[in-house]
C-alpha cells in the first residue's frame, strides 16, 4: 500500500503540473487561484499507510486534519492519527494495542495557480497502549510529546474540494518502559479528496473606466 500511494503521489504531480501548462494555452496568462486566501478552511480523512522506521513494519492509520489559513501563504493546521494495524511486526518491538496522535502547528503554502506546495511542522502528543510483559500479558499508557515534519502537494479543481498527497515524518519516543525506552518514528502517506469553504467574504474590486466630462 505504501508504493500505491507514492505512486499516485507522483501521478498527483504529474497531472497538476500539466494541467497548469495548458490554462487557457496562454503562457503569459496569469493563474492566480482565486480559491486560495485568507480565511478559507480546509478538512479531509482518509486512510494513511506508514512505515516504522525501528523495525521495519507497515502501520495502517485513519488521519484527518483541519486547516485555517491565516493569509494567502501562512496556515494554522491540526492533524490526528488512529492507529488501526500493523504488518509484519518484529515479536520483539512495541506492538500498540491503542495509539492516538495529535498534533498542531504552521504551515508555508506556495505555488502558482490552483497548485500550492506546503511544508509544515508541528508539535503534540502520542497517547499509546503497549504490551509491556508477554509473560504477564500487562498493558500500559504511555504519553509521549511528538513532533511532525510535513511536506506535500494540494491541487484545487473548484472551490469546494481539492486533491492532496503528502509525506509526514513522525518523531516519538515511548518513555517508561521496564524495558528501557523506543523509539516509535514513522513516515505516514497520506492522500485523497479534501474540502474547503471560504469564511470570510472576499472584497471585490471596482474600477472605473473614464470620467464624465461637463
Amino acid at each position: 500500500m505504501v508504493k500505491l500511494f507514492i505512486f499516485l503521489f507522483m501521478i498527483l504531480i504529474y497531472c497538476a503540473s500539466f494541467s497548469q501548462e495548458l490554462a487557457g494555452f496562454d503562457p503569459n496568462k496569469k493563474t492566480e487561484s482565486n480559491f486560495v486566501s485568507h480565511g478559507l478552511l480546509k478538512a479531509s480523512a482518509t486512510i494513511s499507510p506508514g512505515k516504522m522506521i525501528q523495525n521495519g513494519s507497515t502501520t495502517i492509520n485513519l488521519s484527518g486534519f483541519l486547516e485555517y489559513f491565516i493569509d494567502n501563504q501562512f496556515s494554522l493546521r491540526g492533524d490526528v492519527y488512529q492507529f488501526i494495524d500493523d504488518q509484519n511486526s518484529i515479536k520483539t518491538s512495541i506492538n500498540p494495542n491503542f495509539q492516538n496522535r495529535l498534533f498542531f502547528g504552521a504551515f508555508y503554502n506556495y505555488g502558482k495557480g490552483n497548485i500550492r506546495w506546503y511544508n509544515g511542522f508541528q508539535m503534540g502528543l502520542t497517547t499509546t497502549n503497549y504490551l509491556s510483559n508477554m509473560i504477564t500479558g500487562e498493558f500500559k499508557w504511555s504519553l509521549a510529546p511528538s513532533t511532525s515534519f510535513k511536506t506535500g502537494i494540494a491541487y484545487y479543481v473548484w472551490k469546494y474540494f481539492h486533491f492532496f498527497a503528502d509525506v509526514t515524518y513522525l518523531n516519538s519516543t515511548l518513555r517508561g518502559a521496564s524495558f528501557g525506552s523506543q523509539k516509535m518514528d514513522e513516515i505516514l502517506f497520506s492522500g485523497g479528496l479534501g474540502f474547503q469553504i471560504q469564511t470570510k467574504k472576499q472584497r471585490k474590486k471596482f474600477s472605473f473606466i473614464g470620467t464624465p466630462s461637463f
